[in-house]
């Protein structure tokens, strides 16, 4: 049996403990957990069925593999004073952007009680040294977890695009929210409709991808729509709105290779002059005109 230590309670640290313990298949199993607070250490323990330990010292020395479940400053904090040269064989960290030997889970966890649900069949990558890999790498087989290993220099990369799918969902969520606010709409309606609308979305890209997935003003290559909504839009909002809806021009080719996306593109651009997109001619408005008044 091999056994799994922990230092940190956190979110990670409980829901991961939990997932081992449930899906070890009796070939790995959680030693325990020690934390800044023996009243945290005490709870993840209860939760996982393990035990809570005084010192890390004796905790790495039960271990086969001692995870550093603690946030990314922190892991930093005990790298510099020497924390992780403790008896362990194996050593790891669950940092998506550190390297220097981690297995990251690439879902969210939001709550320390309910979350590890959700990590019967979540993605991982691992990364460092061929001992800790092919540790980890039997650790997940054993675990029916699918993982891939990752390079310590495409860390932040990596990172970077698991938030973008990820947590700027959420914002992007609260700027649409928001805006919903200030259409008039009552609070009960506005709350279903927009989770109906994401959840059927999120749906339909999962099944299809990005691309096939894509319908609205710019799909259709409809720049007075588009124009429209910039002329409604102000503050970040707009810029949101901008960025992500150039962002949409590639996969809206990949859709629809015939389409010239031409014009839409010169509307969400930002010209060399610095101007903001909109701030151009657009389907909406009038054509400059020279001195006689003539369209030019």
């Amino acid at each position: 049996m091999k056994r799994i230590g922990f230092i940190g309670a956190g979110k990670v640290g409980f829901s991961f403990g939990r997932h081992i313990n449930e899906n070890g298949g009796g070939s790995y199993c959680v030693a325990g957990y020690f934390s800044r607070t023996a009243e945290s250490a005490r709870a993840a323990a209860a939760f996982t069925g393990s035990r809570p330990y005084e010192t890390p010292e004796a905790l790495a020395a039960d271990c086969d593999l001692l995870l550093l479940t603690v946030p990314d400053s922190e892991i930093e904090i005990l790298s510099a004073k020497g924390t992780v040269h403790l008896a362990a064989p194996l050593i790891a960290h669950c940092s998506g952007i550190l390297s220097g030997g981690s297995i990251h889970p690439m879902i969210a966890l939001h709550d320390r009680e309910t979350a590890y649900k959700a990590l019967a069949g979540a993605y991982f990558t691992i990364e460092g040294g061929a001992p800790l890999t092919e540790f980890t790498a039997a650790m997940l087989k054993a675990l029916g977890n699918p993982f891939c290993r990752i390079e310590p220099e495409q860390k932040p990369l990596y990172h970077a695009a698991s938030v973008m799918v990820s947590n700027l969902v959420c914002g992007l969520t609260y700027e649409g929210i928001e805006t919903l606010k200030l259409c008039g709409l009552s609070e009960d309606f506005a709350e279903r409709a927009w989770r109906s609308l994401f959840l059927g979305n999120a749906e339909t890209i999962a099944a299809l991808g990005p691309a096939e997935a894509l319908t609205g003003p710019v799909e259709r290559g409809d720049g007075e729509t588009v124009a429209r909504h910039l002329n409604a839009l102000t503050g970040k909002s707009r810029e949101l709105y901008r960025l992500l809806s150039y962002s949409l021009l590639e996969p809206a080719r990949q859709k629809n290779p015939g389409r010239d996306y031409t014009e839409l593109a010169r509307l969400l651009d930002v010209g060399a002059e610095g101007q903001r997109a909109g701030d151009r001619m657009s389907p909406l408005r009038s054509r400059p005109t020279n001195e006689k008044g003539e369209n030019q």
